[in-house]
């Protein structure tokens, strides 16, 4: 029997998924006709017209969202608990006046100068002139990473804010819907190198970044890592930048002073908030399948705030924020990549574009819908099989190691158990039959990059 015909035959009892929200991992998001916004783009990730992708996965009884939200969503879904936040924006403006790169874009805030020959940049040059404390030389203990170098909260403020910029993207739909979303970024070089987080541009058709003087950029993405969601961008300034120290964050401690910046609510750019370390090493699922190590904040975090900066009291970046917990009688729940680890990344994507040792199927992958009055059905779709002799064109991918899968996510997950050089199962719907296939697993490399 065809994998349409067992699809037909489950029927309403095998689609139908309870959803009463009790334990359930899902996405909690905000979105706006941009009837009541003023006329601002606010770039939105992982979305096709407007439209949040979700994936729920029960958790222990809490609520895990990895889309944006605006303040007053905060309290989605709350009463069937807490919801894991990622703290960016989304939002929807129908505007066909968009131009991406030109003059007079008020929606963009003014100017908007072309990324030029970023493309071409030498990023592996680049790579190893951005330094790092390493810890050798902090001294005393006593301030934990800021050694004995500490000063005030607006000291370092006034010091490092300029070094920390809006976010924004956009995706045009086929029905020219634009969605837009924003999130914060960190300058590491004066050449216009940033790092953000990659749920922050991920998917998005065009990525532009806005300083803290109003000039805004058009970026090119050099790289990201979707499992440690960190982010590259390239702009070509036209000014002097500041630019971010990166500090030590193993020499974190607990009550650690720090300050947050970023783009909450993606209006309020530069934002300052002010806490404390609050635990060093969480574990914290994500819905992408992923658990991510990362320090706890009590210093406030807001949607738009994803990609943008946590400070130490020497002034050094030593975490880009990720994601806050937000639930009714909940507050400072702020979580942020440590740098010592968002450097690995930030490294490998400066010299090669791409993150070593990420194993794939050696063929582009997408999220598709397969409808059969008057079911629906998620699958994963062979969208293009490059010089593939195992795959074809919109081949359906249905298991991966005896693993059934339904989406993108979930074909990753199975991967990550394996390494390049593997030979796993793969079975594919093929027309009206079901095809078994040896793959060999490879190096993940984006296709503009390959």
């Amino acid at each position: 029997m065809s994998w349409q015909d067992e699809q037909q035959d489950k029927g309403e009892a095998s689609h139908e998924e309870e959803q009463n929200g009790a334990g359930q991992w899902y996405s909690s998001f905000y979105q706006n006709d941009g009837s009541d916004m003023p006329p601002v783009v606010f770039p939105m990730d992982r979305q096709e017209g407007g439209e949040v992708k979700k994936a729920s996965k029960k958790k222990k009884g809490l609520l895990i969202a990895l889309s944006i939200f605006l303040a007053f969503a905060l309290l989605i879904g709350s009463a069937a608990g807490g919801a894991w936040i990622v703290s960016s924006l989304n939002a929807e403006q129908r505007d066909n006046s968009l131009s991406p790169v030109g003059g007079g874009n008020s929606a963009l805030g003014g100017d908007v100068y072309s990324a030029e020959s970023a493309a071409s940049y030498d990023y592996a040059t680049v790579s190893a002139t951005i330094e790092k404390n390493d810890g050798a030389a902090l001294g005393s203990a006593r301030y934990g990473s800021a050694g004995d170098s500490v000063k005030t909260p607006m000291e370092v403020a006034a010091e490092v804010k300029d070094s920390v910029v809006e976010v924004m993207t956009t995706v045009t739909s086929a029905r020219g819907a634009v969605s837009a979303g924003a999130g914060s970024g960190v300058i590491i070089h004066a050449d216009g190198v940033i790092v953000t987080n990659h749920h922050v541009v991920d998917g998005s058709d065009n990525v532009y970044v806005r300083l803290t003087n109003g000039n805004t950029y058009e970026a090119y993405v050099r790289g990201v890592d979707e499992d440690g969601d960190i982010a590259v961008l390239k702009i070509t300034p036209k000014e002097t930048l500041t630019v971010a120290r990166l500090g030590y964050s193993a020499a974190l401690k607990e009550m650690e002073e720090v300050i947050v910046i970023g783009n909450p609510l993606g209006q309020l750019g530069g934002t300052i908030t002010h806490g404390y370390i609050s635990a060093l090493d969480r574990e914290i699922p994500f819905d992408d399948g992923i658990t991510r190590r990362l320090l706890q904040t009590d210093a406030a975090i807001n949607g738009g705030n994803s990609g943008g900066g946590l400070f130490n009291m020497a002034g050094e970046l030593v975490g880009i924020v990720e994601a806050k917990y937000s639930a009714v009688g909940v507050e400072g729940l702020g979580f942020a990549i440590p740098i010592d680890t968002a450097y690995t990344s930030i490294g490998n994507l400066l010299s090669l574009g791409y993150i070593p040792g990420v194993p794939s199927l050696g063929v582009k992958i997408v999220d598709a819908t397969i409808s059969s009055f008057p079911f629906s059905y998620a699958v994963v779709s062979v969208s293009d099989p490059k010089d593939s002799s195992a795959f074809a064109k919109n081949d359906i991918i249905l298991s991966v190691d005896g693993t059934s899968v339904s989406s993108v996510n979930a074909v990753k997950s199975v991967l990550r158990s394996h390494k390049i050089g593997d030979s796993v199962s793969v079975v594919v719907s093929r027309g009206r039959d079901n095809v078994t296939l040896s793959v060999t697993l490879v190096q993940y490399i984006p296709a503009d990059m390959a």
